[in-house]
């Protein structure tokens, strides 16, 4: 079946009917970066993802199903079903608590997949994720996620999937604002998931925290997660705020158009769970020029930082969950990192401490509190030593590919 827009869910039957073995591949038609994969046998559901493995959906998938336990650390060089398949047997998990993951995982995959009426799909037959530990039927799977299918249903023309990233203009914080003195009192427009979510309001999150993850250009995966919210609850609250352009709306593969409207200089990218020392950089790097890309949660912004390449990535070192020396490590062992500059960022002025980072791949080491002007002569300079050594290196090669370097 070759690459065009059809329904999903009738693909699925007709896949079913016929007895076929294989995945089928659906990807959105108003972003195609973003896409599911679907395994199935016949009408049976072997396992549900995303096309490209989702630091930001995994964390918060995690999150939801499974919170006593901590997040796995999944491998960019293996499929997250691999992943997980190893995270089980290393963790000696029951195979009843993992395929209740493995369903769960699935469900989600499965409500976005076929939430899209039309969409660009591939089926190709006889591909089969090893071992098969789950073979549920699409039909028991797919009664209780109709309300959720049709909820998304019903905010594709407003917001395409989950991956999007949702953003608060400064310029629009007072009509934020306004919206949530009166969320008690909510409009028609803000009653899209009422019956599923009749008594809540807003005003459960504190304004200030509001505006704090609004103004980060955050995936709805990544707000979710640090709201604890399941989306169908955030955007019954946001969704009339979309409609009404008080919020942006981007692409996962377009989310860098909002970061560099304004300044233009080179990408910043700034990993801190605090929020206050968040607009304290921020504010410190957009006032010389730079652009900056606020990170708040680190186990989910791998990925992210393949896609953007920043020119340069600060970050702090005690953090929940991963620590600064831990992502370092992890962002050196990346070909497309390896020789981004980094800096850390820490409370601490230890020997030990500056070897660590060091040994952890750090071009330099930052303590606490930041002051402006280190801060940036720091930045310029590292950022015009990565560019000689950058052209150094071109310089080295000739047109044909061949090196001059002796070895």
């Amino acid at each position: 079946m070759q690459d065009s827009l059809k329904n999903p869910y009738k693909l699925l039957q007709v896949i079913g009917q016929r007895e076929l073995t294989g995945c089928l591949s659906i990807s959105a038609p108003q972003d195609k970066s973003i896409g599911w994969q679907i395994y199935v046998g016949g009408s049976r559901l072997y396992y549900a993802t995303t096309i490209d493995h989702s630091p930001e959906r995994f964390a918060f998938l995690w999150q939801q199903i499974n919170p006593d336990m901590p997040l796995p650390r999944l491998s960019s060089d293996k499929s997250e079903y691999e992943s997980l398949c190893e995270w089980q047997v290393e963790n000696q998990l029951s195979l009843t608590d993992f395929r209740r993951i493995l369903l769960g995982m699935s469900r989600e995959s499965l409500i976005h997949a076929i939430s899209n009426t039309k969409a660009h799909v591939k089926f190709e037959s006889n591909i089969c994720i090893k071992p098969v530990l789950i073979a549920a039927p699409l039909s028991d799977l797919i009664k209780p996620i109709v309300g959720h299918v049709q909820f998304w249903q019903k905010l594709h023309a407003l917001i395409p999937s989950p991956f999007s990233r949702i953003y608060l203009d400064a310029s629009r914080v007072k009509d934020f604002s306004n919206f949530w003195d009166n969320a008690n009192n909510p409009s028609i427009n803000a009653q899209i998931a009422a019956k599923s979510v009749p008594h809540t309001s807003m005003q459960e999150v504190e304004l200030k925290v509001w505006l704090d993850i609004l103004g980060q250009k955050l995936s709805i995966y990544e707000i979710c997660r640090q709201l604890r919210r399941e989306p169908h609850i955030l955007l019954g609250w946001l969704s009339p705020l979309i409609a009404n352009k008080t919020l942006e709306i981007s692409s996962s593969s377009t989310s860098s158009e909002i970061a560099s409207q304004s300044p233009s200089g080179p990408m910043i990218a700034f990993i801190d769970d605090s929020h206050t020392v968040q607009r304290q950089v921020k504010m410190v790097l957009e006032m010389s020029g730079f652009q900056v890309w606020g990170i708040t949660d680190p186990t989910s912004c791998l990925s992210s930082l393949v896609r953007q390449k920043p020119a340069l990535i600060l970050m702090d070192i005690t953090m929940p969950e991963i620590d600064g020396y831990e992502l370092c490590t992890m962002l050196r062992q990346s070909r497309h990192m390896r020789n981004v500059p980094i800096v850390m960022f820490t409370g601490r002025d230890g020997l030990i401490d500056r070897m660590r980072a060091q040994l952890a791949g750090a071009n330099d080491y930052i303590t606490k509190p930041v002051n402006a002007d280190k801060l940036i002569a720091k930045v310029q300079q590292l950022l015009q030593n990565n560019k000689s050594s950058q052209l150094i290196s071109d310089i080295g090669v000739n047109m044909d590919g061949s090196s001059n370097r002796f070895y």
